[in-house]
């Protein structure tokens, strides 16, 4: 967090010291908020550009790549459309789900960085697969 020392330093000495001033928690305040601002930007570009490469079948090497960087900027991508609170649903018709883009996760903060979007399709038993096969 690179922002509270700076926010410190531009106290300077008689503002920062032990004394009574308001003005050190308000300049450590605003430091952080401006830090997760500009986290939760970053986390929501990130995120839409996954989801962009998911959508256009990227490879496996970059989506594999991307995997390991959302991971380690404590990003989860959410594909399990059992996760229903984590998605909104676009389209379609049906009982059952399929994922048209995932939703992601901030670990780091334990809230929903990008939603996902579900589409209804309908569910197909393998039953009138099989009778439809053997006509």
């Amino acid at each position: 967090m690179a922002a509270v020392p700076a926010a410190l330093a531009e106290l300077g000495p008689d503002q920062g010291g032990a004394g009574t001033s308001s003005a050190l928690p308000q300049a450590v305040r605003t430091a952080v908020i401006a830090e997760f601002r500009t986290r939760a930007q970053f986390v929501g570009r990130l995120c839409e550009i996954d989801a962009l490469l998911h959508a256009q079948d990227a490879s496996k090497a970059v989506l594999d790549a991307m995997t390991e960087h959302l991971g380690h900027l404590q990003l989860r991508r959410v594909t399990d459309p059992g996760a229903q609170e984590l998605f909104v649903v676009t389209e379609g018709e049906g009982e059952a789900f399929e994922v048209l883009r995932p939703a992601y996760v901030d670990e780091a903060t334990g809230k929903l960085a990008l939603a996902g979007q579900l589409r209804r399709v309908a569910v197909v038993s393998n039953e009138a697969s099989v009778t439809e096969g053997g006509k």
